[in-house]
């Protein structure tokens, strides 16, 4: 380097002279730019260009050999202005002439390169430290400078003189570890620490500021770290990234780690090496610092540094009921008991008196119980896994009440506890006990179950008692477990119909009330209840399986005589007929050419269409009657729908369409002249009337070879508008055409011998032309098999008649 640097300073200022003896005792301090010709510039550029330097660095050079800031200003312009001139070409200044002196960093840092996420394995405890978003360990320029931090070459100290005297020196350390303090001289601080480098500046201070050490001082001085110098650290190894980074002088191991990204799927984190001077100084234990908190592991770096991950030493597998789990490295001389700690120890749920040891030998895999008392003797190897499993789903004390007591739940088994005592802890039992049995659970030593029955009077009285066991589980029922849930229920016009519990002295006015009072529909004087038979009763079949009453009760829910007295039984079903004269409101829609349309109440079952037009202040003289349309509501039971969708299951070809109404067909015009007649139909509720105005086309579809709408035209049969519609196609069945006339009726093609009779056609007929469905070829195979049949069926006859 120290030739380089005499090389590049001899070119940069002696270029021109010819004595190279005499180059070599020249002081750069000294050297004058002015007195440089632009030819030797020139020369200068050229020859750095050839050693691969840009302009920034050289003249960082020549500022480190002591060449002052305004020679080194002046050479700079020199420079500049030689950039523009022809007498360097384009190609020669692509190197020197885009660069400033300002833009030149001689501490620009190394930046963290991304990690390729698929080469990480999350399971390495340690991996997320160096390559976690959450966590960085990037490099603080502006962090405090710690007093053992050593001063070295591009250092900057700052000396602040204050009081009775007032100076301040901005002095960078040079190559030779010194800093020139004017009318001091040069002061040694390279190698020194910062507390020993400020205590000698000063010292040198007080030569020229005596008053600095004096008994009563009016002077004083404050010497600090400026701008600090940047280092090179290399490293290398079973890192993700190994290279060299530019780190500033503060930085630390982690800082270096956390730019190559850490020890990759191979590295160490038990011995990271820093190495200086060709000496390992540290061993790094990351694990010091990530489970125990120790930041001394992580050693500040100087210049040259050697960072080296090796691989790792042994790698265990760490599953199971641990707080943390995944892959640790241990070292040569780590036990069972290390790892365990590494993982953050047993949780709550563990079994923590054996480990399962999976390990593998030279030959084959081994396994090993490890007990508790052997944690810290047994040493683990590479490749180990470990395992604790899951304490077992018992309880060792514990024991459980259910039923009719006051406090069921979960109780401590203490020694001695009897069943007894154990009802006495819940509070007792309940009035609703049955008391004639309880029974115990009880798991026996080969896991199986058992019971045992016990008359819960005896125990509350103290004639017999049981000892209870672990796990036992005491159940004591109600007198209510023991019976049907007592329920009555009520159907019909009631406001609330349904199943109700049933409570006692409950009579009919209660249940009526429970269920809302009556409906305007209900009929009070006819209410029946159905009472099934009693125990007794049903000991002999026979035909009687209820019994019936029947009562009367008023819309005030007032029962008198004997019919107040009755009082409901469990089970009773109680039916409220409807009024026989009620009827829900009946309406009705008319539509399209009436006088007034909308919708209207029937006011009578047997209410005619006729009526119901007269009602509407009859047709518009634009209505078309022939073309009235009638439709009516459907309701579909859901037992028919059932069968629909099994019947559509068994065979695809059958739809059902869910319109919801059916289409009533109706001579509009007839029943007008007629009213009253069979045709005038009586009309029902959801009932919708449709009368147009006078349609003037007929629509021609299906297997014509163009489906079109024509204008109707009166006389014209019905193959003149299959005609417009450009006659028949050529799978078209001529003696199946039919037509839908507006009012929802059809009519069909009548084919007698040779002759065919078409329907008419009257305004908005739709004539519908159906086609022969389209057949698949016949495949060549079944050609040739129908062939080499009939070939043979030939063969045979021939030989028949051979023999005849």
């Amino acid at each position: 380097m120290k030739e380089l640097t005499f090389f590049v300073f001899l070119i940069l200022f002696l270029a021109g002279f010819k004595s190279a003896a005499w180059a070599q005792n020249v002081d750069p301090r000294n050297v004058d730019v002015n007195e440089l010709t632009d030819d030797q510039i020139i020369k200068m550029i050229r020859e750095i260009e050839k050693r691969g330097l840009t302009e920034s660095q050289a003249i960082a050079l020549a500022q480190a050999r002591g060449m002052s800031q305004s020679q080194i200003s002046i050479l700079k312009k020199r420079m500049n202005e030689l950039k523009y001139s022809s007498q360097i070409g384009d190609s020669e200044m692509d190197q020197f002439g885009s660069q400033d002196l300002e833009e030149y960093d001689p501490n620009a840092l190394s930046e963290k390169v991304p990690v390729d996420s698929t080469q990480i394995d999350q399971r390495i405890f340690g991996f997320s430290f160096f390559n976690n978003e959450n966590l960085s360990f990037e490099p603080n320029v502006n962090i405090a400078v710690s007093p053992s931090y050593v001063i070295g070459s591009g250092d900057e100290i700052l000396i602040d003189v204050w009081g009775m005297s007032q100076e301040n020196y901005q002095l960078e350390v040079n190559r030779n570890g010194q800093i020139v303090i004017p009318n001091v001289g040069p002061v040694n601080v390279g190698g020194l620490t910062q507390k020993e480098s400020a205590k000698r500046v000063f010292d040198k201070l007080t030569l020229i500021y005596r008053d600095l050490i004096s008994d009563n001082p009016k002077t004083f001085a404050n010497i600090t770290l400026g701008n600090i110098k940047a280092i090179k650290v290399n490293v290398i190894g079973e890192v993700f990234t190994p290279g060299t980074y530019t780190l500033p002088g503060t930085a630390s191991a982690f800082n270096a780690l956390y730019l190559s990204g850490g020890p990759n799927i191979n590295g160490s984190f038990r011995d990271i090496q820093v190495i200086r001077d060709g000496q390992v100084m540290a061993h790094l234990d990351v694990y010091e610092f990530l489970i125990k908190g120790k930041t001394n592991v992580n050693i500040p770096l100087r210049d040259g540094d050697v960072v080296l991950v090796p691989t790792f030493i042994n790698r265990v597998k760490v599953g199971g009921e641990f707080k943390r789990d995944g892959i640790f490295e241990g070292k040569d001389d780590e036990t069972v008991e290390d790892l365990i700690a590494y993982a953050g120890g047993f949780n709550e749920q563990a079994y923590s008196k054996r480990i399962e040891l999976y390990r593998i030998t030279s030959k084959q895999r081994a396994f090993k119980d490890v007990s508790y008392i052997d944690y810290a003797q047994v040493l683990i190897q590479n490749g180990d896994s470990l395992y604790a499993g899951p304490i077992l789903e018992r309880y060792e004390n514990k024991v459980t009440i259910e039923g009719a007591v006051y406090r069921p739940g979960n109780y401590e088994l203490t020694e001695g506890l009897t069943l007894k005592e154990l009802i006495e802890k819940a509070d007792g039992v309940r009035e609703d006990v049955f008391l004639n049995r309880g029974l115990i659970t009880r798991l026996n030593e080969d896991l199986t179950m058992k019971n045992i029955s016990f008359n819960v009077s005896e125990i509350l009285r103290g004639e017999v008692n049981f000892d209870l066991k672990r796990e036992d589980i005491v159940t004591l029922s109600s007198i209510n477990d023991l019976r049907e849930i007592r329920t009555v229920k009520i159907h019909g016009e009631i406001q609330l119909p349904g199943e109700f519990d049933y409570q006692d002295d409950m009579t009919l006015s209660d249940l009526v009330f429970r269920a809302g009072g009556f409906k305007e529909s209900a009929s009070d004087s006819y209410i029946e209840i159905s009472r099934r038979l009693t125990y007794d009763e049903a000991k002999t079949s026979g035909e009687k399986i209820a019994t019936v009453y029947q009562f009367h009760i008023s819309r005030d829910l007032r029962m008198h005589g004997e019919d107040a007295k009755f009082v409901l039984n469990p089970f009773d079903q109680v039916f409220i007929r409807r009024s026989p004269g009620f009827e829900d409101e009946s309406i009705v829609s008319v539509l399209g050419e009436v006088n007034y349309a909308g919708q209207f109440s029937l006011a009578s079952k047997k209410e005619r269409l006729s009526s119901i037009i007269e009602r509407a202040g009859g047709l518009t003289t634009d209505a078309y009657p022939q073309g009235a349309m009638l439709t009516r509501k459907v309701k579909v039971s859901q037992q028919i729908k059932r069968l629909r969708e099994e019947m559509a299951e068994n065979d695809t070809t059958l739809v059902f369409d869910n319109y919801g109404f059916d289409v009533v067909s109706i001579d509009l015009g007839d029943i007008l002249k007629n009213p009253g007649s069979k045709k005038d139909i009586y009309l029902e509720a959801g009932d919708e009337l449709i009368i147009p105005r006078e349609i003037q086309t007929v629509k021609i579809t299906g297997g014509v070879l163009n489906p079109v709408s024509t204008s109707y035209g009166k006389g014209l049969g019905l193959r003149k508008y299959i005609s417009a519609g450009g006659g028949f196609a050529p799978r078209a069945m001529k003696g199946k055409v039919y037509v839908i006339y507006p009012n929802g009726a059809a009519a069909s093609t009548k084919n007698f011998l040779f002759f065919r009779n078409y329907p008419r056609v009257m305004p908005g007929t739709e004539v519908v032309v159906p086609q022969r469905p389209e057949r698949e070829p016949m495949p060549a195979t079944a050609w040739i098999a129908m062939a080499s049949a009939l070939a043979s069926l030939s063969l045979t006859v021939v030989t028949i008649m051979d023999k005849l």
